[in-house]
């Protein structure tokens, strides 16, 4: 298996406003979400790592569908995602059970067992406490300073590239 990036988009690729994901009523026509500086960056990235693999660990999977996620994200991303950690290849219109992210990314690092793992997400509570070791925890200093983020995600997805 490849390496993969386990990707929370909101907050860290774009900013969108907060949902209530455990609410059973789902609004069908939803904002596009605001591109952040961080976009740019990590696209270059995964761009330049070609045995990177993405999996998206992101609630707007279920918001928006996975295949209009992918159509909302750059090529070199899109390419390279191969599967959510959250179902949603359709809109839903039925209530879908709330889990915690963590758990579910959890779950899909077991059933997928990937040499090597990243996580990028703006949510600490999105990640599994036994893999804060391979995570990087987007907040407001990383999206004011894009380079030392990608210097960071760098170091993390090829272990090679130390500076």
């Amino acid at each position: 298996m490849d390496a993969i990036l386990y990707l929370g988009v909101e907050g860290v690729l774009f900013r969108v406003p907060a949902r209530d994901h455990s609410d059973q009523c789902r609004a069908r026509v939803l904002p596009s979400p605001e591109p952040l500086p961080l976009l740019e960056p990590l696209s270059a990235i995964v761009a330049h790592e070609t045995k990177l693999r993405i999996v998206l660990n992101s609630w707007l999977v279920i918001d928006y569908g996975f295949r209009r996620l992918l159509r909302m994200l750059p090529g070199c991303i899109a390419q390279k995602t191969i599967g959510a950690t959250i179902g949603g290849n359709r809109l839903h219109s039925h209530p879908i059970a709330y889990r915690e992210r963590a758990e579910l990314l959890r779950e899909d690092v077991e059933r997928r067992k990937p040499t090597q793992l990243t996580i990028v997400d703006a949510s600490r509570s999105a990640i599994p406490t036994e893999l804060l070791h391979r995570s990087i925890w987007v907040n407001e200093s990383d999206i004011q300073c894009p380079a030392k983020f990608s210097a960071i995600l760098s170091r993390f997805v090829n272990p090679q590239n130390q500076d």
